[in-house]
């Protein structure tokens, strides 16, 4: 099992993580151009693992140092942004997505960090059957891509996490478009949230979000972190992310109504977030 490296190249309490190789760097905008048809310049290519930092670095830190993370897993890696934000905190990673031409442009997002040998992407078709062993790892995060699994097969992918998931581990799911918000987050579109996923010709196509109990209840037993710790993590969190003091207590307010009903406010936002412990 993979053991926590503190190499000043990941040390988790320095700075962000930098360009290292232009050279793959090159490779890289090269890439997301021909594979990706996007911009590099764009906050989603070049600007990921900066905005994963920046947003999202204070509960990777949190739940890495509850779950005494060996080996951590990012399923649905995408350009792999949050895998390095991950590898500069120390771990050895595994990154999955089912798309090769992700991991074309993630393992070149790892090289240009010079965090290539702390990453070890694989393209994985089935999502219902991970091709690792039961309780692999300790830390499993899904970041914005639940939504985006075929919602027949959820499931089945929520249980291949929990099996791949060591007891004691920490599942966590953020950035995940909520389908109790009346617009979706990724599209922009109003209110096609809260229509059937039946509805219309082309509704394979249509992005909908989740509701946040399509993630729970498939993980009976697990202890819901915000609800333990009285959501202390997600306001640090979004403290240090940057949000306002006046939305912050507007939240606060919420969650103190809502918390004690299994709802903390993480889960009732537009893009919501959860942390599960396994049981041990």
């Amino acid at each position: 099992m993979h053991k926590t490296d503190l190499s000043p190249t990941s040390n988790p309490s320095g700075a962000a993580p930098q360009v290292l190789d232009e050279q793959a760097d090159e490779r890289f905008r090269q890439k997301v151009r021909e594979l990706l048809g996007g911009n590099p310049d764009s906050v989603w290519h070049s600007g990921y693992v900066d905005h994963v930092w920046d947003k999202c670095r204070q509960p990777l830190e949190q739940y890495l140092q509850q779950s005494r993370a060996r080996r951590v897993l990012e399923f649905g890696c995408n350009i792999g942004a949050t895998s390095v934000v991950l590898a500069r905190l120390g771990m050895k990673v595994d990154a999955v997505d089912i798309a090769p031409r992700y991991i074309e442009v993630a393992k070149e997002n790892a090289s240009r960090f010079g965090l290539a040998n702390q990453i070890n992407f694989t393209c994985h078709a089935d999502s219902t059957a991970l091709p690792w062993p039961d309780a692999t790892f300790q830390f499993i995060t899904c970041n914005s891509v639940l939504e985006y699994v075929p919602f027949s097969i959820l499931p089945a992918v929520l249980a291949e996490l929990g099996r791949v998931l060591a007891p004691g581990g920490i599942l966590f799911v953020a950035g995940t478009s909520n389908r109790l918000s009346p617009v979706e987050i990724h599209s922009g579109r109003w209110f096609i949230n809260y229509l059937p996923r039946s509805f219309g010709p082309a509704a394979k196509d249509v992005e909908r979000g989740l509701f946040p109990w399509d993630v729970l209840r498939r993980f009976p037993g697990y202890t819901q972190l915000d609800v333990e710790d009285q959501s202390s993590t997600y306001f640090s969190w979004k403290a240090e992310a940057g949000m306002q003091p006046s939305r912050r207590a507007f939240l606060k307010a919420i969650d103190v109504v809502s918390r004690p009903l299994g709802l903390p406010v993480g889960l009732l936002v537009p893009s919501f977030s959860s942390a599960l412990r396994k049981p041990v």
